[in-house]
């Protein structure tokens, strides 16, 4: 080809005289002026707006900025939601209460308990209640999870709102239960007809008196709360003369004399005292590991976004240079041009947060529901959405943060005082740029090794390093790329490497880098430590269930972790006789309250075939602390409960059940997958704590030659079809806890798949950015005679080269990524852990988002190829 390949324009942007400056008439800006009155800006922001090329790039930084705001804000509703309807369901049962006595097991206490709570000094009011864990059945068999709440309608006018609706005296004395209207009618039945409750493996009729609307209620009508009076709850749980909480209304200034008087009472029935609202402080501590899990995954996921708004604004430095220098000349000062790029980040940050405020709104309906998954066991949490200011407030901050740095920072340069521009040379800089990097990877490094739960930072520095690498490697692939012309002997990748070499140009190479790295980075990060969180908790429930084939348990998605007692007497001797069953043994378990934790308490039988999984062991010796928990008087913490407590290997301890229980420390574990952590003793050693031997499971083992499923056929019909216990073998119960497991990190795949999608727009708006910039320079290479094939060739090598550079990069810090991020889960949360490199997640991700930027290249390239010369000769 004759042609002979052009240099790129300056700033390889149309000529200037395709941006209008603003127009002669504009406002003069004289010296003594000091600032610009409204009017003046927005007529100078106008003015601006009338060339195509800046309404294109400041849409993509508005839609970068969006992105990211909408992340933000649909994630932190979502986490916020769980908290907020425990709050307002805690709320509305206490009322006017200031405090609670609650009972330390299933059991309840007696309700005798409450006569003498009402003679103490200052009591005005003492309102029992019974609180059990249920499901509730409609007529076609549709089930429920609910917490039933049985209370004295006589006295509930003094609680909450829940509980003074229920106060209607024709349902005073009448054996029915109310539930919230969706409930209701997801259950297909309605006032006065009969439906089925479960409680434990007791399965009733009953009889829904009436439903609750949102008129009733407000936003707990999406509460799943079932309410009953005391008497008719107590006869449906078994529990006669029963009630597990008192909720205690003091006198004007008797609080002290109460709070004593309570206490006192506490230490001789062994019961908590608390106050009226402890269950949303129970709860705010149950949810802060998963909370400050997807916090974590937010932030990277609201990077990736707002990374795209850096790239267009980075597009858009060189225009705002000129409009800057063009005010100058009519005598703006500093004050004034800093005056006129904060009204543009203004204007920017308020349409990007209203965007972004809406595609959040619509994410955190569609897309991230607010499942409490496993915490639904213990809390009865509501699926309300409900969206503080909070929530509002920390996303538009976070957008107009970014649009005020987009703005200003690519500017820093010209408001600098001429002897620091002096001091900052190019040399400085790169050397300055090398220090940073080595640095900021050095304290990742000694974050992931000290202190793990400083993740937040970690990713920060990690992220900086990989920013502070890429115009080294940058400068590298050119070089190498330039050694092979002479090999590939062909124009495309000659006018590449003319384009990539242009000092104008590297700016913009070196954000659509950026992007690119810091999108692979993000999503090889997340989905690396989501699969390793996944396998730690899968290979936790498997390694729990392996001590039984066969688990018995209350049906019900809210008993997986078998915490509910059932009552079932001669059912141990009639399933023991089932063809195929080698041995029964019963399981015992609940939850207990210990501080702000509520704890989940597990008692394997000492015949099982393991009590404790070895994986789960944190600190001291598997073998030894089996052998101990075996024989009894010992017990496993999770390591987070033992430091709280200051509790060491060896050293003993009182545990407050109902029946205070003096035990030693056998070794510290994980916390099972439970947040709040987890102890383990044996069962024997939870009956007595616990003043009970009613079982929440049987573990069955089969016979030799005697297949698990069959046997589990068997068991099933022994107990006959209306029984309320579910047989499974170990690899279904597994399945089950996997399920579950798998809701509590919903809200993480959802993450992980929005980052992908976050990161496939924020490379696609870099590049069509670019090609867009570059439409006059193909129109005058199309001048000069350059065909249509070898312009696409040059847009996908140049494309080519700066995806691999950034998307190769990010995706190998991605894999350390992974591992900081592992290691802070396992550090935050306390949950089983895999520390696994996920490298096939980072060649996936590395392909997809190659592959999904290629085909945007291909399309935007063959379009733009299709200029007609005349543009550039029209231009000029």
């Amino acid at each position: 080809m004759s042609a002979s390949i052009p240099a790129p324009p300056p700033k390889s942007s149309p000529p200037r005289a395709a941006e209008p400056s603003p127009p002669a008439r504009a406002p003069q800006v004289r010296r003594k002026r000091r600032r610009l009155s409204f009017a003046n800006l927005l007529y100078i922001y106008r003015s601006r707006l009338r060339s195509r090329n800046v309404l294109v790039q400041d849409a993509f930084a508005i839609l970068g900025i969006a992105v990211g705001v909408g992340l933000l804000f649909a994630s932190q509703v979502a986490s916020t939601s769980l908290t907020h309807s425990v709050q307002k369901l805690s709320a509305q049962l206490v009322g006017n209460t200031q405090y609670q006595l609650d009972a330390r097991g299933p059991a309840g206490v007696s309700e005798h308990l409450l006569s003498e709570v009402r003679r103490i000094p200052g009591v005005k009011l003492a309102l029992p209640v019974l609180d059990e864990p249920a499901q509730v059945i409609g007529p076609n068999g549709q089930t429920q999870s609910v917490d039933l709440i049985g209370t004295d309608p006589r006295f509930a006018d003094f609680g909450g709102s829940l509980l003074r609706r229920f106060s209607a005296k024709q349902l005073a004395a009448q054996r029915a239960i109310a539930l919230p209207l969706p409930i209701a009618n997801a259950l297909g039945v309605g006032a006065l007809q009969t439906m089925t409750l479960q409680v434990g493996a007791k399965v009733v009729p009953t009889l829904l008196g009436t439903t609750l609307g949102a008129e009733d209620i407000g936003s707990l009508v999406n509460s799943p709360v079932a309410l009953a009076p005391v008497g008719y709850a107590q006869q449906l749980t078994s529990m006669t003369d029963r009630i597990t909480r008192i909720f205690v209304q003091v006198a004007h200034g008797r609080n002290n004399e109460v709070r004593d008087g309570l206490n006192r009472l506490a230490s001789v029935a062994h019961v908590n005292v608390e106050p009226a609202d402890w269950d949303a402080k129970l709860f705010s501590v149950a949810s802060l590991p998963e909370n400050q899990g997807e916090t974590l995954f937010s932030i990277i996921s609201a990077t990736v976004g707002f990374l795209l708004a850096a790239n267009a604004m980075l597009i858009t430095v060189p225009r705002r240079r000129r409009l800057l220098n063009h005010l100058r000349h009519q005598g703006a000062t500093h004050r004034i041009s800093l005056q006129l790029l904060l009204f543009d980040a203004a204007i920017l940050g308020v349409i990007a947060c209203a965007l972004g405020l809406a595609l959040g709104d619509l994410l955190s309906i569609s897309v991230f529901h607010q499942t409490a998954g496993y915490l639904s066991f213990a809390f009865p949490v509501g699926s309300a959405r409900i969206v503080s200011w909070q929530c509002v407030a920390e996303a538009i901050a976070a957008g107009m943060a970014a649009a005020c740095a987009g703005v200003l920072l690519p500017l820093r340069d010209t408001f600098l005082p001429a002897a620091w521009k002096g001091a900052l040379g190019h040399r400085w800089l790169v050397i300055g740029r090398a220090v940073l990097g080595v640095a900021a990877f050095t304290c990742t490094t000694v974050i992931l090794l000290v202190h793990p739960a400083g993740s937040n930072l970690g990713n920060i520095t990690l992220v900086i390093a990989l920013l502070c690498v890429l115009p080294f490697l940058f400068d590298a692939v050119i070089i190498g790329f330039d050694r092979l012309q002479p090999t590939f002997n062909r124009p495309s990748p000659r006018v590449a490497l003319i384009q990539l070499r242009a000092p104008k140009t590297r700016i913009r190479s070196l954000a659509i880098i950026a992007t690119a790295a810091v999108a692979c980075f993000g999503v090889v990060s997340i989905q690396g430590a989501q699969r390793n969180l996944q396998r730690g908790l899968d290979a936790s429930a498997s390694s729990r269930d392996s001590g039984a084939d066969i688990w018995v348990t209350p049906r019900g998605e809210s008993n997986v972790l078998a915490t509910t007692p059932f009552s079932d007497p001669g059912g141990r001797a009639v399933l023991a006789r089932v063809p195929g069953v080698k041995s029964i043994s019963e399981y015992r378990g609940s939850f207990l309250t210990w501080g702000d934790r509520r704890l989940w308490v597990l008692g394997p039988p000492p015949s099982s075939g393991q009590l404790i999984p070895p994986s789960e062991i944190a600190s001291g010796n598997a073998t030894l602390a089996d052998a101990r928990l075996r024989e009894g008087g010992w017990a496993v913490l999770s390591s987070e409960l033992a430091a709280e407590h200051h509790l060491h290997i060896g050293e003993a301890f009182t545990l407050p059940s109902a029946v205070p229980t003096r035990l030693r420390v056998a070794a510290l574990s994980t916390n099972l997958g439970w947040p709040p952590g987890a102890v383990t003793v044996n069962a024997t050693d939870y009956a007595a704590a616990w003043g009970s031997g009613e079982p929440s499971g049987y573990e069955i083992d089969t016979a030799a030659g005697a297949q698990p499923t069959a046997v589990r056929r068997a068991v099933q019909r022994a107990l006959g079809p209306n029984s309320g216990l579910l047989v499974e073998t170990r690899a279904e119960r597994d399945q089950r806890q996997f399920a579950v497991a798998r809701q509590g990190l919903l809200r993480l795949e959802q993450i992980r798949v929005l980052v992908l999608i976050a990161a496939m727009f924020a490379i696609a708006g870099a590049l069509g950015s670019l090609i867009w910039q570059r439409r006059m320079y193909v129109a005058r290479l199309r001048s000069l005679g350059f065909k249509r094939p070898v312009l696409r060739h040059w847009l996908l090598w140049e494309g080519a080269i700066l995806l691999g550079v950034g998307c190769s990069t990010g995706a190998l810090f991605g894999v350390y990524g992974q591992l900081l991020m592992s290691h802070a889960l396992a550090s935050v949360t306390g949950f089983p852990m895999s520390f696994n490199v996920e490298a096939l997640v980072a060649l996936w991700t590395f392909a997809l988002v190659s592959a999904g930027a290629v085909v945007v290249v291909s399309l935007a390239g063959y379009l733009m190829v299709r200029v007609q010369p005349r543009a550039a000769r029209s231009a000029t």
